[in-house]
């Protein structure tokens, strides 16, 4: 039975119906119909139709043609404003020391700059002096398993660049050849994870995952990294499992809603 329009409480519920419509909006490939709309959302087609004038009316939701809707300029220009906004630094803090609080060691984030991953914020675990990259610092692209991680997640166009150019420049012959680093970030893309062990330091090892934003790209590296006698090969399952909780809360919090898609 309909509810009555002054029922204590209706404007609540029509503005969660509304940002249902939104939502469902956002995630259509296409425009929807009316029908499609009331029927998705379960809702009483009278109201879903008021629901659409009101949001059409703020440029919210637009119609492209009679009787389909689509996201209308209004959305553009909040979710704009949402993502100049979001700093992936502060949304993945958090999920940062939950990490720092179920392991005790110490917890990176990086981002992509230019031809280096730079470190956006670091948490000390233990033995932290042994970890030489602070907040500010960076690492070439090819060293270590955060920069990795976001190497091997480049668009093709900027992999190849990478290796053309700044790859062949490094400054020590015992890195990775090319063949080797190739071989290095199919093995990353097909796990999902990276793992490096004496890299940037001896006797090191250091674990990352990605984090995404709204759109799903991957917009920084989340790493964990220790001794590796702490950071054992029987116990690398568990802190990979607290490695992803912790990306995908970061995740969440920077937008990403996951339905079901493979990591790419």
């Amino acid at each position: 039975m309909p509810e009555k329009a002054g029922a204590a409480g209706e404007p609540v519920r029509v503005l969660v119906k509304a940002m249902a419509v939104l939502e469902l909006l956002a995630e259509a490939p296409e425009e929807l119909s009316l029908g499609d709309i009331a029927a998705r959302l379960n809702l009483n087609k009278s109201t879903c139709h008021r629901i659409l004038t009101t949001l059409a009316a703020g440029d919210f939701v637009e119609r492209p043609s009679a009787g389909s809707y689509r996201l209308g300029i209004g959305a553009f220009r909040i979710g704009s404003a949402m993502a100049r906004r979001l700093s992936v630094r502060d949304r993945a803090l958090p999920a940062m020391r939950d990490v720092y609080r179920k392991t005790g060691e110490t917890v990176f984030l990086l981002v992509l700059r230019g031809d280096e991953a730079v470190c956006l914020e670091r948490l000390d675990g233990r033995y932290a002096a042994t970890h030489t990259l602070r907040v500010g610092g960076t690492l070439p692209l090819y060293l270590g398993a955060g920069p990795r991680l976001l190497l091997a997640h480049l668009p093709e166009n900027q992999f190849e660049s990478y290796l053309a150019g700044p790859f062949q420049r490094r400054i020590s012959a015992s890195q990775p050849t090319e063949a080797q680093l190739r071989e290095q970030l199919s093995v990353i893309r097909q796990d999902g994870y990276s793992a490096s062990r004496d890299d940037v330091e001896e006797g090191v090892t250091a674990l990352s995952v990605p984090v995404r934003d709204h759109l799903g790209a991957i917009v920084a590296a989340l790493s964990l990294s220790g001794l590796s006698s702490h950071l054992t090969e029987s116990e690398r399952p568990v802190h990979l499992r607290d490695l992803f909780d912790a990306a995908a809360e970061a995740s969440r919090a920077m937008g990403f809603r996951d339905h079901g898609r493979p990591a790419t």
